[in-house]
């Protein structure tokens, strides 16, 4: 659920070009980036709904950058899991929402390829709410080439999933 997740991705997989490697360098690099916290606050007005989902987490990854033999990247991948907890402000109903996916960036067919489970919420009493999980291919920055498994994230508005779970 993490709209953090996904800037941080972008920004991982965009510092990750910018490393040169030098000439004839075969070995990926690899770089973490977490733990990292985050709160923030998503107003639920706009789906009719008298509160806000409050939400706490923890993200945290790493990026793999490979090489050709010229030294060029040629793929990157990025490494990602969040593990949160969204709250009703005024109920104080709360669900589970995390992922664990990998995100792979290959710079010479053009294409992202996202696998594993991207977001999947629980709540007590009630299982799974909403999940995005499987495989997604991109041809183009949001144009989806192939999609495997549900994709209630991708296809759908995560803060109206959202609001409306902890709605109850």
């Amino acid at each position: 659920m993490s709209r953090k997740h996904l800037i941080l991705a972008a920004g991982a997989a965009a510092a990750a070009l910018a490393i040169s490697a030098p000439a004839g360098a075969a070995p990926p690099t690899h770089e973490d980036y977490g733990p990292i916290p985050y709160s923030f606050s998503v107003d639920c007005s706009p789906y009719g709904l008298d509160f806000a989902n409050e939400v706490e987490g923890q993200e945290s990854g790493f990026v793999e950058t490979f090489y050709d033999n010229a030294g060029a990247p040629k793929r990157v991948v990025v490494h990602d899991s969040f593990r949160e907890t969204d709250t009703n402000s005024v109920t104080g109903e709360q669900f589970d929402f995390a992922g664990n996916r990998v995100e792979t960036f290959d710079l010479v067919a053009g294409t992202r390829t996202v696998v594993g489970r991207s977001s999947l919420a629980t709540d007590p009493g009630h299982g799974v709410v909403i999940q995005d999980t499987g495989r997604v291919v991109f041809d183009a920055p949001f144009h989806v080439s192939f999609s495997a498994g549900p994709h209630d994230v991708l296809y759908g508005d995560v803060d109206e999933l959202a609001c409306t779970t902890l709605a109850g």
